[in-house]
């Protein structure tokens, strides 16, 4: 039979190994032996390999067989094909069993830069068969990266409900007007003033920021000077200079501040409440490894849930 009718299914893992076996053995009798079946099922099996490559691949000789070239050519590519076979087994028993892999997280940058310390180098050293890599967007990029299979894990604020997302809340954030503690004081007992004679700092994109404005201008309570930023750590910067009052997250606003510089201008202005979550798709292969890194970021953003509960 020639090489164009050969059949897909020739070179199957059982006939390739059966045929390793024969070759390094250099005997039927002996293979089968090590094989564990019956000599006629292996010569049957030879028989149906050969008649599918359209060659013969052993010659026997006074001390069993020995390949043909053609059976050469076979050997170097099956004992190759034989090693990626054991390769990948004892890669995937290792995902299965023991801590190893690599996954991307997702999250937007001022989230990770108070959720992540205190989570990465700790879990990092404790699995050292674990690599990270760290993946920056907003929110809805975030979650749309998980989805695109581009985000491993994410750490989303207001996760939108998606039916091939599972979704574990860690913890719950507010966005709010804040303002150095030395410029409240100045404010005396007129904190809505400051909006009138200093900039409102924020950053247009977010979603909560443009609920927050129309729940002002519905108060009568419009900034006299909008000054839009790109991200919210300039906002915070600038705020902590005095610059003028700011929208920011409560956590993202006390992160690496010293308490009390930083504080809300009115507890009875309109605030977001915030939903902080994790989310990965329905159908990820939750190895031991993922398994691990799901919990400590459960554990890592209940800590932190706990804490402000404390606090307050």
């Amino acid at each position: 039979m020639s090489n164009a009718a050969m059949s897909p299914d020739a070179l199957t893992p059982a006939a390739l190994r059966y045929f390793v076996s024969i070759a390094e053995l250099g005997s039927l009798t002996a293979a089968s032996r090590a094989l564990r079946i019956s000599q006629p099922s292996l010569t049957v099996a030879l028989r149906k390999l050969e008649e599918e490559l359209g060659t013969t691949l052993f010659v026997r000789t006074s001390r069993g067989v020995r390949t043909t070239s053609s059976g050469d050519a076979l050997l170097r590519h099956a004992r190759q094909v034989m090693r990626s076979l054991a390769d990948a087994r004892t890669e995937i028993e290792g995902l299965e069993k023991e801590p190893r892999g690599r996954f991307t997280l997702g999250c937007h940058e001022s989230l990770g830069a108070y959720f992540l310390p205190g989570l990465m180098a700790p879990f990092l050293a404790r699995h050292p068969g674990i690599e990270l890599a760290l993946w920056n967007g907003n929110s809805r990029d975030v979650q749309r990266a998980v989805l695109d299979r581009v985000v491993d894990v994410g750490i989303v604020v207001n996760p939108e409900p998606h039916p091939e997302h599972v979704v574990q809340t860690l913890f719950e954030d507010r966005v709010e007007l804040v303002v150095a503690s030395s410029l409240r004081r100045s404010a005396r007992r007129e904190p809505h003033a400051l909006l009138c004679s200093h900039p409102l700092l924020y950053v247009p994109e977010l979603r909560q920021v443009q609920w927050l404005l129309v729940a002002l201008e519905k108060r009568d309570l419009r900034a006299s000077r909008p000054l839009p930023c790109s991200s919210m750590e300039l906002v915070k910067s600038l705020v902590l200079d005095g610059t003028g009052v700011g929208i920011l997250p409560r956590r993202v606003a006390s992160h690496g501040v010293a308490g009390g510089r930083l504080v809300a201008l009115d507890d009875a202005l309109p605030a977001y409440e915030d939903s902080i979550a994790v989310v990965r798709r329905a159908d990820a292969h939750v190895t031991s490894a993922m398994r691990l890194l799901l919990d400590a970021l459960v554990a890592h953003g209940r800590g932190m849930r706990a804490a402000a509960s404390v606090s307050r």
